[in-house]
Order: C-alpha cells, then sequence, then structure tokens
C-alpha cells in the first residue's frame, strides 16, 4: 500500500513540473531578418530588428466574387419571343495581362491552376512562396492564409476553381 501511495506523489510532482514547463513555453515570436529568414523563438525578437510596416489588404481591395449562375429552364411560347427580342448583352472585357499564382512545390491545387491556364494559353508567373522570401512577403501582404492565391488583374482567388477563374478572365481587366 505505501509504494502505491508513493507512486502516486512521484506522478503528481511529474505532472506538476510538465505543466509548469509547458505553462513558461506558450508564448512563440516569429520575425524575419535582413536576410529573409524566417525566425521562431519563445522570446521576442531584439530590439535591433527592423520593424516594417506592411500594407495590409482587405476583402474590399478586390472585386467581388462572381454572382452564381441562375439556372434556367428552357422557354416555351411567348415568354421564347420575348426574350430572343432582347438587345443582346455586352461583350465581355478579356482578361489580357500576366495571371500571378503564389504556390508551393507541394500542392496539388496549385499544379491543377498551372495546368489549366496553360491549357487556355493565358500568360502567368508562378511565385513559389516556401523558396523565394520575396514571394512569401508579397503573398503574406495579399492576405494569403494558403496557396494557391491566384491573382488576376484586380481580382484574388484564394484557391484554385477553374468556374471563377474563368469567370475572372473573361470579366477581368
Amino acid at each position: 500500500m505505501k509504494i502505491g501511495v508513493m507512486t502516486m506523489r512521484v506522478l503528481l510532482a511529474v505532472a506538476t513540473v510538465l505543466l509548469a514547463f509547458s505553462i513558461a513555453g506558450a508564448e512563440m515570436y516569429q520575425w524575419v531578418d535582413e536576410n529573409g529568414a524566417v525566425t521562431f523563438k519563445d522570446t521576442p525578437p531584439p530590439a535591433s530588428k527592423k520593424k516594417k510596416k506592411v500594407k495590409v489588404y482587405r476583402d474590399n481591395d478586390f472585386a467581388p466574387a462572381p454572382p452564381p449562375q441562375p439556372v434556367s429552364a428552357k422557354p416555351t411560347g411567348k415568354s421564347a419571343a420575348a426574350q430572343v427580342a432582347q438587345p443582346a448583352p455586352s461583350p465581355q472585357v478579356h482578361f489580357t495581362g500576366t495571371v500571378e499564382l503564389y504556390v508551393t512545390s507541394w500542392c496539388g491545387y496549385c499544379k491543377r491552376a498551372q495546368s489549366y491556364l496553360k491549357s487556355k494559353g493565358v500568360p502567368y508567373v508562378a511565385y513559389d512562396i516556401e523558396q523565394d522570401s520575396a514571394a512569401r512577403q508579397r503573398h503574406k501582404d495579399l492576405g494569403g492564409h494558403g496557396v494557391p492565391l491566384i491573382i488576376i488583374g484586380s481580382h484574388k482567388m484564394n484557391g484554385f476553381s477553374p468556374e471563377e477563374m474563368d469567370y475572372y478572365l473573361n470579366n477581368g481587366r
């Protein structure tokens, strides 16, 4: 019986020590040095490290997402004649610039987006945010939280969707 009480006290002491160390090390700091290396430490960055002003982009800085396409039934009778009489929609403005992609080498959706743009003959530039610190910073400045981050003119896409990409390519500036 004494062994059980002793074992319980040792386990309680070990648990207390582990809990104390886990609480003490709970706060982490991250900063980028002058060479572009990202540093993680449990102490604040040195006072000698310069703080950069960063442009913060908000969702309303970019054009809104495309509206959902209505599903229409095949018109018949008078309604069909009325629809035919409507003026033709204005021609679409096609995007003529270069698409920017912020990617990683291991991302399947990034590869699909690049392949899709290549198949459409759309010029693009892919920036690997793991290999290029300047691209990583631009990705962060643009509000990127994942990959791919796709910039088509003033439009920003998080993730890859062929339908959304077509919308921006066909209605872009």
